[in-house]
């Protein structure tokens, strides 16, 4: 059944779940060419609305097997200027893409190229990184289309959007994917070799100048430690030296263990439960 474009809204805006009806409807009135700016904003709003989250995997899999993945991708590309659009679009696509094969359809339709397109598009807006980030490491808990975004020139991109911004979520977002993207490349030698050699040193430094800049922010040190341990060797596996005398003037940045609970690779397990203690600490007991 063919719907024109008041009766792809009406059917969408009429909706109280997200029906197959509701989804036809949806998918008709985002490709519809003469549908306008608003009525795409207001397509999108709803679709997020019926979008119980977390979606059931009946919901999940409707949308991945139908035309709503190459719609969401045409929709980007053809507003990529209106960012409420791009946002929303953003959030469609994170909210409906949360089993592999869902992941796996967004990624055959182009999603991937297109959120990279935006990022390029917009390099200098710290709003728009953000929701590109966002949408990206949710993508990316799919081992595929992690390697599928190194191929497709992704770290360059994140990296970008880590040194325009220090704000939390995009740090966050960032060091979350770039460690996605490596843990997904462990068995590609070329990659490891070739690919990643002038990007290692740029990795290093985002992941430190987080912790810096984030001290008190666990998740996120955590996300940078756990982006770190893919680039510096033995990273945090080896007490520091500095730290058990009294003071290391590396602080955050320092790449030996500050600490037991700061021990990575299983060393910990070899200094006991109660771990080492800085000169510091030991000088007050």
């Amino acid at each position: 059944m063919a719907f024109s474009l008041k009766m792809a809204l009406k059917g969408v805006q009429e909706a109280a779940s997200l029906s197959e009806h509701a989804l036809r409807c949806t998918i008709a009135a985002l490709d519809h060419s003469d549908a306008k700016a608003e009525d795409i904003e207001e397509c999108l709003l709803k679709f997020n609305r019926l979008l119980s989250s977390p979606p059931s995997t009946k919901v999940v899999e409707m949308v991945s097997s139908s035309n709503f993945p190459s719609s969401i991708v045409r929709v980007i590309r053809r507003h990529q200027e209106n960012l409420p659009i791009v946002a929303l679009a953003c959030q469609c696509i994170a909210g409906s893409a949360t089993t592999s094969d869902s992941v796996t359809s967004f990624a055959r339709a182009g999603v991937l190229d297109e959120v990279l397109n935006v990022m390029d598009s917009h390099k200098s807006h710290g709003g728009v990184q953000n929701v590109a980030l966002f949408l990206l490491r949710t993508l990316l808990k799919d081992s595929g289309a992690a390697r599928q975004a190194v191929q497709n020139g992704a770290i360059a991109r994140v990296l970008h959007a880590l040194n325009l911004s220090m704000g939390r979520e995009i740090q966050y977002g960032g060091l979350v994917s770039l460690r996605q993207m490596m843990d997904a490349s462990r068995q590609n030698r070329y990659f490891w070799q070739e690919s990643l050699k002038t990007q290692r040193t740029s990795i290093q430094e985002a992941g430190l100048q987080a912790k810096v800049h984030h001290q008190s922010d666990g998740a996120l040190c955590q996300a940078a430690d756990d982006t770190l341990a893919f680039v510096i060797p033995r990273f945090k596996e080896v007490p520091c030296w500095h730290w058990q005398s009294g003071w290391c003037k590396m602080g955050p940045k320092c790449t030996y263990a500050h600490g037991s609970e700061d021990l990575r690779g299983g060393t910990r397990e070899r200094y006991g439960k109660g771990g080492y203690r800085g000169g510091a600490a030991r000088a007050q007991e």
